[in-house]
């Protein structure tokens, strides 16, 4: 069975940063947000640093990936960029199979709706605010069903959300005999939010409760997501939900010459390599 090397979050336009010399996996796995620009800096990063290391690589992308570009648009040229590097993209819930193992894959976006329903109205409020909600909602442009420029507003997150997830229940609906993985960047489920469940409107930007999806009989055998930049490692049902995000590094010098580490994850393994 195949080497797994997992990874997310890297920000390595914020924070550079090079992967520590490792073996050579089988299949490596990142979760989305390398960088700001899916074209131009992501996937050149990705065929730089871990493609050498990895016989195959699937790449979901985040939010971040897709800042200042028009994401139709940006998917597209990083479909034919990814495949011209040796990496396999999966942003909206296709398939690829590596060693028997079926690997799924979608940003997926969110429901709003992990504090509850009748929560969903607020927490797209608070999102889409724009001055304190998220960035995402200012720094990504989309095209609406005609194909005309629009803004990347909570609704049109929504949506991509509901087609990213029928598309995973339909793959998962399918009969497979080995395992399977899915990955998406935004989190499957509220143990994996910052402080292991909801606490604020906010939190429903980070992830959605996908419970249903891991609990039946063709549920994933491992779940692998990023976007809360903090380790997890649990189960829901017949699925282990897994994520290793770097996170931001804001480590630095101090004026009297120690060096003083401030890590977001400090849990973040760059070396995670699962045995399935």
């Amino acid at each position: 069975m195949p080497s797994i090397w997992i990874l997310s979050d890297l920000h390595i336009d914020a924070c550079p940063w090079t992967p520590p010399p490792g073996p050579r996996v089988d299949l490596a796995i990142v979760a989305g947000d390398v960088a700001d620009g899916l074209c131009r800096r992501s996937i050149p990063w990705l065929a730089e640093h871990v493609v050498p290391r990895a016989r195959e690589v699937v790449y979901v992308p985040g939010n971040h990936d897709l800042w200042r570009t028009r994401l139709p648009d940006e998917l597209d040229r990083g479909r034919n960029a990814a495949e011209a590097a040796g990496i396999t993209l999966l942003d909206s819930g296709q398939a690829c199979v590596v060693d028997g193992v079926e690997v799924i894959g979608a940003t997926l976006w969110t429901d709003y709706a992990i504090g509850g329903e009748g929560q969903r109205a607020l927490a797209m409020r608070v999102a889409g605010d724009r001055q304190v909600g998220m960035r995402d909602h200012r720094l990504v442009q989309t095209r609406d069903r005609l194909g005309t420029p629009a803004p990347f507003r909570p609704p049109a997150a929504l949506a991509l959300h509901v087609e990213h997830r029928a598309r995973i229940e339909r793959r998962l609906a399918e009969p497979w005999a080995g395992p399977r993985i899915v990955v998406t960047h935004h989190a499957p489920h509220p143990r994996s939010l910052l402080h292991g469940e909801v606490r604020e409107p906010i939190d429903a930007a980070y992830a959605s409760d996908l419970t249903a999806l891991m609990e039946g009989e063709r549920a994933p055998d491992i779940w692998i997501h990023g976007h809360v930049h903090a380790s997890r490692d649990y189960r829901v049902g017949r699925t282990r939900v897994l994520a290793n995000p770097r996170g931001h590094d804001t480590s630095f010098r101090r004026r009297d010459g120690p060096w003083a580490v401030e890590l977001e994850n400090p849990r973040f393994d760059p070396a995670l390599v699962l045995a399935l």
